[in-house]
């Protein structure tokens, strides 16, 4: 998972943990790049559609290549115009605020592919 804001992580992690996945983070000051590659995971799940990694074409070509779907999200203001990235991109998106059952469609959304 990556974020911005580390107290929003832990609760979208506590969210992902009652779906049953096991969430996992970069270590502090890692780049998001090191930790994909370090950490594997089948899904990234980008809590600030905004952050550069969320409009990189470097960061998705290597989670195709690796495999890994990729989420993003975004509070409402700018939600628009992260649903545009997440359309462009054909990957899953959803903003704050998220029900518990909306973000596990939405997961396994992503991960049916």
């Amino acid at each position: 998972m990556l974020a911005r804001e580390a107290v929003l992580a832990a609760l979208v992690g506590m969210l992902l943990e009652m779906e049953d996945y096991e969430p996992v983070f970069p270590e502090p000051g890692e780049r998001p790049e090191e930790a994909i590659d370090r950490l594997r995971p089948p899904m990234v799940i980008v809590l600030d559609g905004e952050m550069d990694v969320a409009r990189s074409d470097l960061f998705f070509a290597r989670c195709e290549q690796q495999r890994m779907r990729v989420v993003l999200f975004n509070e409402p203001v700018a939600a628009d115009a992260v649903r545009a990235v997440a359309r462009a991109r054909r990957c899953e998106f959803f903003s704050m605020p998220v029900e518990r059952q909306e973000l596990g469609a939405v997961l396994a959304r992503a991960v049916a592919g």
